[in-house]
């Protein structure tokens, strides 16, 4: 039987986990976090070096965030700090006939993009779609320009939507565009502190080969592995990314391209090189430029080919390179650059949050909105919240699991408790369709709000998580309010006020 100290176990220690474990947390639940590696972050650590030294602070891969996104505005809500720069792009340069020009030279911006209110079909591929909107040089440029937000070796033959909604919302607006100082480890480091001050118990090196029976569950991992515990056939399409790292001695005159893209017609996507020290001097010891670098590469592609093609955008970007080297990390990553949607598919397609039988997933896999990390964020906050509720109605109502003791059933039941306390309801209709059709907002608002009017009323706003974000996409929202006869009765209303809040406090954000 679970009690309401039965903890919801997050399997998972990165940006999803750590991220569902803080919202848990706030509901008021015990959470434990069971991490398999030594360290949390998943594919969110930085830090690499010789000899497995941490000296160059490398992300595993090239990771930014978005000023205008999810995970920046949940950071904010939340007052956890995590230092942000700006890309430095001066000088950056774009290889398009084995010669690096400045981006100004070549035209950064496309005419499709003066039409980013246009819609894209769903089920129609990007270069079908773009050549008859745009023309087909302008396609096919934008197309590969488009690697940079899918790690896809041909983001063309995506879903027109997928790939039309990131090129309207990054190249459009690449000023959003972020990098975390000190790197990624920084912002786990952030989340890790922030889990822990509000009570997260943290177990590294705690591979689980079964889930708890007890309590809710949260699968912030892989796909493969939630299919494993699960015993359910999880899949959705990704990306493969050959990844090079390298670490050069800084040259005399101190100069080298801060960027460099690849859009060589021989590649249906691009090459990214990032000195990502133009923009965050901590990431390597002083005297040293550190490069990463990105190709998608299709499925058949041996990894020596993917890195030998980074190799040779170094050449032509980067000259003398090679006499520079100091160190390099080199690797191909398969299905861990977050999802892509093939033609008919959406979001909404991939791998459900809510597994059954207590059982939520969440990652950057998953069936929710964003751009790479942002969905990560978000499954994370929708599954913490749909654990939440499976949590309070398994603790309140044991061995009897149609019953539904929502957040507003809550409420109710506490009013009618009242004998001087007249009970009002209201719904408020919100489509999901558009209420989370891009970010959901209502998903990091507090689950409760509660006032105390200034005409006697106690009004306690209960946004039921199933309602909120449901089929009906409604929120109900109920008002305590002392009976007239009783208004003149001061401490009767403050009684009133007392009771509603400390019935609350449990499940209200800190």
């Amino acid at each position: 039987m679970t009690t309401n100290r039965d903890p919801i176990h997050i399997v998972g220690g990165g940006v999803a986990g750590l991220v569902a474990a803080i919202t848990v947390a706030q509901g008021g639940a015990p959470v434990i976090v069971h991490e398999a590696g030594s360290a949390l972050g998943g594919r969110a650590r930085s830090g690499a070096g010789p000899d497995g030294a941490t000296v160059f602070g490398a992300n595993t891969g090239p990771h930014v965030l978005f000023a205008d996104g999810v995970v920046t505005q949940w950071l904010h809500a939340q007052r956890i700090a995590v230092a942000m720069r700006r890309p430095s792009v001066r000088g950056a340069a774009v290889i398009t006939d084995g010669r690096a020009r400045s981006v100004p030279d070549v035209g950064f911006a496309w005419n499709g993009l003066r039409h980013v209110r246009t819609e894209a079909p769903v089920d129609e591929c990007f270069d079908t779609w773009a050549t008859r909107f745009m023309g087909e040089a302008d396609a096919a440029a934008l197309a590969r320009w488009a690697g940079l937000l899918t790690f896809h070796h041909d983001p063309g033959s995506l879903s027109a939507r997928f790939v039309w909604d990131r090129c309207r919302r990054v190249l459009a607006r690449p000023d959003h565009v972020r990098s975390v100082t000190g790197g990624w480890s920084s912002l786990i480091d952030a989340l890790a502190a922030r889990a822990r001050a509000r009570g997260v118990t943290i177990e590294t090196g705690a591979a689980l080969d079964r889930l708890p029976e007890q309590g809710p569950v949260i699968l912030a991992t892989g796909l493969p592995v939630a299919s494993a515990l699960l015993g359910q056939d999880l899949t959705w399409t990704g990306s493969r990314a050959a990844l090079l790292d390298v670490a050069l001695a800084t040259p005399a005159s101190g100069r080298r391209r801060p960027i460099v893209v690849d859009l060589s017609e021989d590649l249906r996507t691009c090459c990214l090189v990032d000195r990502v020290t133009a923009t965050d001097g901590t990431l390597a010891p002083p005297g040293i430029d550190l490069l990463q670098a990105q190709l998608g590469i299709g499925p058949e592609v041996p990894e020596a080919e993917g890195i030998g093609r980074i190799e040779r955008v170094l050449d032509i970007g980067f000259p003398g390179w090679r006499t520079d080297e100091r160190w390099r990390r080199a690797h191909v990553m398969t299905d861990a650059t977050g999802a892509v949607d093939h033609p008919g598919a959406t979001w909404r397609d991939r791998p459900a949050i809510s597994r059954g039988d207590g059982r939520f997933l969440a990652g950057d896999m998953a069936a929710a909105p964003g751009l790479l990390s942002e969905v990560a964020v978000n499954s994370a906050v929708r599954a913490a919240h749909l654990a939440l509720d499976a949590h309070r109605q398994r603790a309140f109502a044991p061995g009897w699991p149609s019953a539904t003791l929502t957040p507003t059933m809550r409420v109710v039941l506490l009013a009618a408790s009242l004998p001087v306390a007249v009970t009002q309801s209201a719904v408020v209709a919100a489509p999901v369709d558009e209420a989370w059709e891009i970010e959901p907002g209502a998903e990091a608002e507090p689950y409760f709000q509660l006032r105390t009017g200034r005409l006697h009323t106690v009004a306690v706003g209960a946004a039921s998580d199933d309602q909120v974000i449901g089929a009906d996409g409604a929120t109900t929202t109920v008002t305590v309010a002392v009976g007239t006869r009783f208004s003149t009765s001061a401490v009767v209303r403050w009684l009133l006020a007392r009771i509603a809040r400390r019935e609350l406090r449990r499940h209200r954000p800190r």
